[in-house]
């Protein structure tokens, strides 16, 4: 028996790089058979390179051009025995290519459609061109993250996997309501929107003070110490953040300055950054003498929060991810065995089990056409004669 939460649901993902691959890939770790519609006439720019094998993991990859005639009607084929269809088009293109909402409910009425687009698809500025990167600058994230003094604001792509997860919490829900009243729906999702609303405190904050938040690095408004610090080896740090006295008389013996331990006005936060540069230097005269992971047993051990600034060869051999099933073992077709992360979360206990490596284009072309569509191998011939299945 299945255990997989989304067993028996089907999921055309039109979307490509990052966001809508990412929200249906977690949607094809809960068991769903999602299937990405991709075409050689113009490849998702990712294709080939680490991130892809990561964003559609999990899933069945067919080939289809939908810039033509027959390609649309295929797709017409496959969206009226699914359930969701995500894309994540520039606004009005997927309707200018005759599956818009009106169409796709027509062919299936109870089905979820998801539209992503970097500003929704209505509004003065919902034809701009827009990347997740770019919107974090659009969105004002970026005026308020960084080190506090002036230079280049920095970017980043953090955005893009962060709407991944929204989307696939809302086909969720969703699929939840269609279940309830068993109707489908149009979602017009707005990426500026989603990352404006994560600030919301910021903006209120600026309109309550008429003076705008400004970047404050790796320090906190009320904690201190609270910060990197550097360690034994290079290019190694340890993150400290101290809360509560019982914390501070921890960290305090444990770098060596007892007499602070006795000095109550040192017990307040706020008081505590008066001292900064002598405190910081304290703690970074201890932490320079210790690894990485010894100085997060030390602290940890006084129930201070402590952990390393991870690399990305330490995160792969990292014990607990690897032991707690976190980071899957796979082998991929180039025969190397990989670490592939599956979901931050376990059902009953067990982690997903709907696990395979991203397929390469068309790789899924018999399956879709021959098992779902029922096509004869004649049929599909001619189709990618024709450059159609393409």
């Amino acid at each position: 028996m299945n255990k997989e939460p989304l067993a028996g649901i089907r999921i055309l993902d039109f979307s490509w790089i990052i966001a809508g691959p990412t929200a249906a890939r977690h949607l094809a770790l809960m068991g769903a058979q999602v299937i990405k519609i991709g075409s050689s006439r113009r490849l998702d720019p990712s294709t080939g390179g680490p991130p892809f094998q990561i964003y559609n993991q999990s899933k069945e990859h067919c080939a289809l051009n939908i810039s033509t005639p027959e390609g649309v009607e295929l797709a017409k084929e496959l969206i009226s025995v699914s359930d969701v269809l995500i894309e994540n088009f520039a606004a009005g293109v997927i309707d200018k290519m005759g599956l818009g909402y009106e169409v796709v409910k027509d062919i299936k009425p109870d089905i979820i459609m998801l539209s992503s687009a970097g500003t929704g698809h209505s509004g003065p500025d919902r034809d701009y061109v827009a990347y997740g990167s770019l919107l974090q600058h659009y969105t004002g994230w970026n005026s308020i993250s960084g080190e506090p003094e002036p230079g280049p604001l920095k970017g980043g792509i953090w955005a893009d996997p962060w709407v991944g997860m929204e989307l696939s919490m809302i086909t969720l829900a969703a699929l939840n309501r269609r279940i309830k009243t068993g109707q489908g729906g149009y979602i017009d999702y707005s990426m500026a929107e989603s990352l404006t609303s994560a600030i919301s405190s910021s903006l209120v904050a600026f309109q309550m003070s008429e003076f705008p938040p400004v970047p404050n690095g790796n320090q906190d408004p009320f904690l201190f110490p609270h910060g990197l610090f550097p360690c034994k080896y290079e290019e190694s740090w340890i993150a400290i953040s101290v809360e509560t006295v019982d914390q501070w008389i921890g960290l305090c013996r444990i770098i060596g300055r007892e007499d602070w331990t006795t000095n109550e006005h040192l017990f307040d936060s706020k008081a505590r950054e008066e001292y900064g540069d002598e405190i910081n230097e304290a703690i970074s005269n201890w932490t320079i003498g210790v690894s990485d992971d010894q100085a997060m047993e030390t602290l940890q051990g006084k129930r201070i929060a402590a952990a390393p600034s991870m690399t990305l060869e330490h995160i792969e051999s990292d014990t607990h991810l690897n032991s707690s099933g976190y980071l899957h073992r796979q082998e991929f077709s180039d025969g190397k065995i990989r670490s592939m992360p599956t979901l931050p979360w376990t059902i009953n206990g067990e982690r997903t089990k709907n696990l395979h490596p991203a397929k390469s284009i068309g790789e899924s072309n018999r399956f879709v056409y021959e098992n779902i569509l029922g096509l004869s191998e004649g049929e599909i011939f001619q189709f990618e004669k024709e450059n159609i299945i393409y």
